[in-house]
């Protein structure tokens, strides 16, 4: 009976210390890190992405091979398989395995001219208990020494691994145990930070500014300090690059997983170091997205930024192009001829008509059609300022076009396009709906912008995407994105097959060049053979006859025999210039077909990457089904979001 309750008060208290919530990582790290990274339950998310589709046809992917066609050096192909071996080993390892099963967390500091480096893992209660009775020891091997060091009622143990020539440092504080490596350990400064004695992480400013606009309980937090690199660009020698990188000094990064995983960008903004440009960028308010209701629900790729300027563009252009005063005066040129025949002004004309918000969507990529090359089917929206006046400017653009438009209602909406030869897909026009202006490839797409504006059901705005991104619902943006990933994937796969079929034309066009080229070259050969012998001929016959007019003077016309010499003598010159001229052809023709067979090298190991490494990543990527970007921004941090489903 005694022996039960002794049992059952130390199972009690083991659950009770059990249930005690973990030290948080920042309250050990000490402050001003250049860079902390942190990921819970590291091994579950490490297992999901090598048993994804992408990482499944990564890992089968033959990297030795691709190297060596890639003619990467021996050193190099020796370096990665070395490495490779050393990841797998790392990773099976069931101490590595046992520490990183929680939570992992990386920080780097600069020391000088060098840097330090903490990583601190979370135990499990197994390895908390192993750790405390010396359990971890066995694990490293027979090779390894340990020291230990007694430091403010902390044991810090110092590993030699003597195969390696690796020293690292670790010691355990409750739940959490801090390894660094060699000689720069100074994991007393830890400790110093656990017993309050230095600044943690959790009272760092600029970590705090990221850490409150992170997902609240994201599984990972990733923090950048460029505020510590100030003394590159905080000077009084203050360049253009480290003026603008000083107006972000801080990043972030935060992860929650799920059936819709959401990645979140943060960079902090510092006004006081931004170009005038910049800062007039960013003073752009936020605005609830309306263009979602002109995309059709095909739509594979859609895009949509709010505050494009489109004069302040116009103006940096020229400012540009002031740089290179040869290409301004063409670009000017290109301009007065563009405005005379249209009898119009584009900064007076055009710009002022259309508004910030700008966009489009593609549908499809068609490679199956007569046209010898893919056409994207896509459509390009802009808002408008003064829409009577954009209607009239377009009037008076198509009336001293070449082309002759044409004109079709739809649904209370005229559409004005181009017929074309390539058939009824590229038939590109434009038209009016609401305050924008619609150009598309084809004036099929305004017709689905247009049933998709009156139709919600019809719209991308029917996808629940749209709601599981939270896309919608009067939600403000700068800019938005929108991504079939899936459906892209497959696209891009169609494109490749149509680029191998390219080159594997260009492969075979080289192998019959080769061939033709071989019979020209025996040809040649034979060519020059000829020409040879006739200039053995030749010269034999000029020999002789030069010996016989010095042997027999009794010639009575001296003058024959000169003339004689002479025409032979120019025909040993003709047949060394013919001689002379076949080489040149044959050298000409070499360097030809080298041409062409390097080409179809190229060709090859274009075709062999494409289909070896490219393909199965396309392939993986079929697993995403959509991804969304958004960005907002104002005076204190700018944010992007990646939504991934």
């Amino acid at each position: 009976m005694v022996i039960f309750a002794v049992l059952l008060v130390l199972g009690l208290g083991l659950w009770i210390w059990c249930k005690q919530p973990g030290l948080p990582v920042e309250d050990v790290l000490p402050s001003h890190p250049l860079l902390f990274a942190r990921l819970t339950h590291v091994r579950e998310h490490v297992n999901e992405a090598i048993n994804s589709d992408i990482g499944k046809n990564i890992a089968a992917i033959n990297f030795l091979d691709v190297l060596s066609r890639n003619n990467s050096s021996p050193k190099d192909i020796d370096d990665f398989q070395r490495w490779q071996k050393d990841v797998v080993k790392f990773w099976d390892n069931p101490l590595t395995k046992k520490l990183l099963d929680k939570e992992a967390a990386v920080s780097v500091y600069q020391n000088g001219g060098s840097y330090r480096v903490f990583v601190v893992l979370r135990l499990t209660l197994s390895t908390r208990i192993a750790e405390s009775l010396g359990g971890l020891s066995r694990h490293w091997g027979d090779d390894v020494s340990v020291r230990r060091q007694k430091y403010d009622g902390r044991v810090i143990n110092h590993l030699l691994f003597k195969k390696e020539k690796l020293e690292l440092a670790y010691v355990r504080i409750k739940d959490l145990l801090i390894v660094a490596p060699e000689p720069l350990a100074h994991l007393e400064e830890v400790v110093d930070v656990y017993r309050h004695k230095n600044n943690s992480l959790a009272t760092d400013s600029s970590f705090n500014f990221i850490r409150r606009n992170a997902y609240l309980g994201g599984d990972g937090l990733v923090f950048v300090n460029f505020n510590l690199f100030s003394n590159l660009w905080r000077g009084s020698r203050l360049t253009p690059l480290g003026y603008q990188a000083a107006a972000f000094p801080v990043y972030g990064l935060s992860y929650v997983p799920g059936v819709v995983s959401k990645y979140k960008m943060m960079v902090g903004v510092d006004e006081n170091y931004m170009p005038s440009d910049m800062r007039k960028a960013f003073s752009c308010s936020a605005v609830a997205n309306d263009t979602l209701k002109l995309v059709p629900f095909n739509a594979i790729f859609y895009d949509w930024g709010g505050c494009y300027d489109f004069g302040r563009s116009w103006d940096a252009i020229k400012q540009r192009l002031e740089e290179n005063p040869e290409l301004a005066q063409r670009a000017v040129k290109l301009k007065d001829r563009i405005e005379q025949h249209f009898n119009i002004d584009i900064k007076k004309d055009v710009l002022p008509v259309l508004g910030h918000e700008i966009g489009g969507y593609l549908t499809d990529v068609d490679m199956q059609g007569s046209y010898p090359f893919p056409l994207p089917r896509f459509l390009v929206f802009v808002k408008l300022q003064d829409r009577p006046a954009a209607e009239r400017l377009l009037d008076k653009i198509t009336h001293a076009s070449v082309l002759t438009p044409k004109t079709e209602e739809y649904n209370h909406v005229v559409i004005h396009y181009i017929s074309s030869s390539l058939g009824a897909n590229m038939d590109p026009g434009y038209g009016f709906l609401g305050d924008y202006l619609l150009l598309a490839t084809s004036r099929q797409l305004i017709k689905r912008s247009i049933d998709a504006y009156n139709d919600s059901f019809r719209s991308i705005m029917s996808d629940d995407v749209v709601e599981q991104f939270s896309l919608a619902k009067g939600n403000k943006f700068h800019s938005m994105t929108l991504m079939k990933t899936a459906e892209l994937s497959r696209r891009a796969q169609d494109f490749l097959g149509w680029v191998d079929k390219y080159l594997s034309d260009r492969v075979t066009m080289a192998a019959a060049y080769q061939k033709d080229g071989d019979n020209k070259k025996h040809e040649l050969d034979q060519a020059i053979a000829d020409k040879k012998a006739e200039l053995i001929l030749a010269q034999k016959k000029l020999t002789q006859l030069k010996s016989a007019s010095l042997m027999d003077v009794s010639f009575e016309d001296p003058s024959f025999v000169n003339g004689a010499i002479e025409n032979l003598s120019r025909e040993e010159n003709s047949i060394r210039d013919d001689i002379a001229y076949y080489k040149k052809q044959k050298e000409d023709l070499s360097q030809f077909m080298d041409n062409y067979a390097t080409s179809a090298q190229s060709a090859k190991l274009a075709m062999y990457n494409m289909d070896t490494v490219v393909c199965p990543l396309l392939k993986g990527m079929e697993s995403i089904d959509t991804q969304a970007v958004t960005v907002r921004y104002d005076d204190k941090i700018l944010e992007t979001e990646f939504w991934v489903k």
